[in-house]
């Protein structure tokens, strides 16, 4: 279930055994931009955060909390009018009955905005 219905579309979606790749297409006009910021729309943080491990609960078919963060790269803004399509890379693995470790990236073409490595465990 997304946290913010309606703020991107997952487009497609690849997974291996041990990782995925989603196509993700934002909304540039989502309600969200209209407090950051407005008339200069950046995707907060902790969004993109969220996207992944949704992203990852989907694949997955689990309901996951991401209960460590490891480290944040926020490389480049991810402009939605710009960049709109994203592809979310995650690489995971199982730690124990409940959890996982986390890498994932956020792209578009060559330019690398995000990079993370988290801890989630299933709810």
């Amino acid at each position: 279930m997304m946290l913010i219905p309606g703020f991107y579309t997952i487009r497609k979606v690849e997974t291996d055994e041990d990782s995925l790749t989603a196509d993700i297409l934002l909304n540039p006009n989502h309600k969200v931009y209209q407090g950051h910021f407005p008339g200069q729309p950046v995707v907060p943080g902790v969004i993109q955060l969220q996207i992944v491990k949704e992203v990852l609960e989907k694949s997955l078919g689990v309901e996951l909390f991401m209960n460590k963060v490891n480290s944040v790269k926020y490389l480049r803004i991810i402009t939605p009018g710009d960049s709109p399509k994203l592809k979310i890379t995650i690489a995971f693995r199982r730690t124990g009955d409940s959890g996982y470790n986390v890498n994932a990236q956020i792209t578009s073409g060559k330019d690398v905005f995000t990079k993370v490595k988290t801890g989630m465990r299933i709810v």
